[in-house]
């Protein structure tokens, strides 16, 4: 329990003196636990520890017995997210290094948090490892342009593929990523100008969409079928006399259909990259980048409960959103095998102490 705990140690206790009866380190060391077998709230951290009180009294030290959720409360209020993230950081680094090659970066607003404008966290997720590498909070004022640089700053680049969706269209992050040694994938929408009608023109003639490199993905599950058909073309010296964009090498587009309930549905998508052509790669990246919204944030929402959470003090939404993505990268590395789900840990880490207690030294493991 120490080797998970040690992340914590270097918080500073935002409490005054005559406020910390409670230990800090049990009061988060419980709360990550209680957030390892699913519980979501404040109440449910107290009643968690509650009720397994004797067992933790063997990990953590109780001297005014178990807490209340005001104490809880008062404390994830309190704690600078900045120091908490840093913990987090920590950990994750912790973990095995990426074995693939795409960064996906995508924002998600945070339903019913924060006190005058909901929460907005960029994240960026590694598909193959299933981990949350990192994440920017949106400024109250901003938009996810200004966050994602802060972001892009924090990783490491090199031999990386980063994918982003139209926000990310911005010469700056673009110089950004090719400075720290990366590649990039970006799908374009009406927000740069004529760049996307150009793209698009281009690909909307027959004689010059059937000259370019395509490659053909078919993905089959839970009732959905769907068909991606891509092409890549690295003539683009005449878009780069107008528009001089940063590392460009090629152009994409990603035709794609799907079925579903009886129901079809057909959608184009351009995209620039840094890459040369190559329509397989690009197929690989535009499926890549539809798994943060798949498998991350559908996970924080009907997994971890995210939107019902409707916790409102900024501080308090923040951390435990970090605290909820310490609990997915930590339950990630618990799968006894590769398609158990992380629901299913959480039950049984909820049903039985001994169960989350292995699972605690699977993720002491994972980070030796």
């Amino acid at each position: 329990m120490q080797g998970a705990l040690k992340y914590f140690t270097d918080i500073e206790d935002p409490r005054s003196p005559r406020n910390q009866k409670h230990p800090l380190v049990m009061l988060i060391g419980t709360t990550l636990l209680a957030s390892l077998a699913g519980i979501d709230s404040f109440s449910g951290f107290a009643d968690f520890t509650e009720a397994h009180y004797e067992t933790l009294s063997e990990y953590f030290d109780f001297p005014y017995g178990y807490p209340s959720h005001d104490t809880y409360q008062r404390l994830w209020d309190a704690i600078a997210p900045s120091q908490f993230y840093k913990s987090f950081l920590l950990f994750t680094a912790s973990l095995k290094k990426l074995t693939q090659t795409f960064i996906n970066l995508d924002g998600k607003t945070i339903c019913h948090s924060g006190r005058e404008k909901a929460l907005h966290i960029v994240t960026a997720w590694c598909h193959a490892n299933q981990l949350v590498l990192a994440q920017e909070k949106v400024d109250s004022k901003s938009n996810e342009i200004t966050a994602l640089p802060k972001l892009i700053e924090l990783l490491d680049l090199k031999g990386r593929i980063v994918t982003i969706d139209a926000m990310g269209a911005q010469r700056e992050i673009c110089s950004q990523i090719i400075a720290q040694g990366g590649d990039y994938v970006i799908s374009l929408k009406g927000n740069q100008g004529n760049l996307h009608q150009n793209v698009a023109d281009y690909f909307s003639d027959p004689k010059l969409l059937y000259a370019c490199e395509s490659s053909e993905e078919n993905d089959k599950g839970h009732g959905r079928l769907e068909q991606r058909i891509a092409f890549s073309s690295g003539a683009i010296d005449w878009l780069q006399k107008e528009h001089q964009w940063p590392g460009l090498k090629s152009i994409g587009l990603v035709n794609s259909f799907v079925e579903k309930n009886g129901k079809k549905y057909e959608e184009q998508r351009f995209y620039i990259s840094s890459l040369s052509a190559n329509a397989k790669l690009l197929n690989q990246a535009a499926r890549m980048h539809w798994g943060i919204e798949n498998q991350l944030h559908w996970r924080l929402d009907v997994v971890f409960n995210e939107d019902g959470a409707c916790i409102r003090n900024d501080n308090a939404a923040e951390n435990i959103d970090i605290l909820r993505k310490w609990a997915l990268n930590s339950l990630q590395k618990c799968k006894q095998k590769p398609d158990q789900s992380i629901k299913s840990i959480m039950r049984k880490n909820a049903m039985s102490f001994k169960h989350l207690m292995d699972s605690v030294k699977k993720i002491v493991l994972a980070g030796t």
